[in-house]
């Protein structure tokens, strides 16, 4: 029966006789000339959950985490692990490791978490000082190793960038969210929703109020959100 995948099922719509991905159809919405990946009856749900990991795999678990569904199966273990890494929820044993072995990119992004971190300019890269203190902590570094803030300025921008792209991604979550409860009827009773703190369930919360509203339903993503 379903309720044995629900990790696959809660995340596929029967359309003509076949089973259709609601975030393929998500997406098409958006992108009319994306291709909507379909399934026919007899396909396991190995292979639907194997869509769901390579095409969807962080809004598929960020969806499965809100609905408290579980994703246990063996093909998709890695996949979870992976987004739990990216999200910064790996083992304590990880997260306290607070020195990262080095490279230029690691140094370079380094150094932009300090700028922006402590509001810093740009401009204290071009500092003597700040970088005399990296010439000797590092005996092999060489001041043309040491980016200046042209360079630091194009990896703000880019990691901007990236921000946004995590934006939609998370602006696609709301919509699966919708999507399911609108299939199971239930939109219009929503009450609470359940979440902790994590930055991304603003981006969540405030998106599913703004579409709640929309349809005429009353939601308050502060007053109705327990953390």
């Amino acid at each position: 029966s379903t309720h044995l995948a629900a990790d696959v099922w809660t995340f596929f719509e029967e359309r003509n006789s076949r089973q259709h991905c609601i975030f393929c159809l998500h997406q098409k919405a958006v992108a009319p000339n994306t291709k909507v990946t379909t399934f026919g009856a007899k396909t396991s749900t190995t292979g639907m959950r194997k869509h769901l990991c390579e095409r969807h795999a962080d809004p598929w678990i960020q969806v499965c985490d809100k609905l408290q569904i579980s994703i246990k199966a063996k093909e998709a273990l890695k996949a979870v692990a992976d987004y739990r890494r990216r999200q910064g929820q790996a083992p304590a044993s990880d997260s306290m490791q607070m020195r990262r072995p080095f490279s230029d990119a690691a140094f370079l992004d380094a150094i932009v978490e300090f700028i922006v971190a402590n509001d810093q300019s740009i401009n204290v890269i071009e500092c003597p000082q700040l970088r005399g203190i990296f010439l000797m902590l590092r005996e092999e570094l060489n001041d043309s190793d040491i980016p200046h803030r042209t360079t630091v300025r194009n990896r703000i921008l880019e990691i901007w960038d990236e921000y946004l792209e995590e934006l939609a991604s998370e602006m696609e979550v709301s919509h699966a969210f919708i999507h399911i409860t609108d299939r199971l009827n239930i939109t219009e009773k929503i009450g609470f929703v359940t979440l902790d703190n994590a930055s991304n369930n603003d981006t969540f919360m405030e998106h599913l109020e703004r579409e709640l509203n929309r349809r005429g339903i009353k939601f308050d993503s502060m007053k109705q959100w327990i953390r």
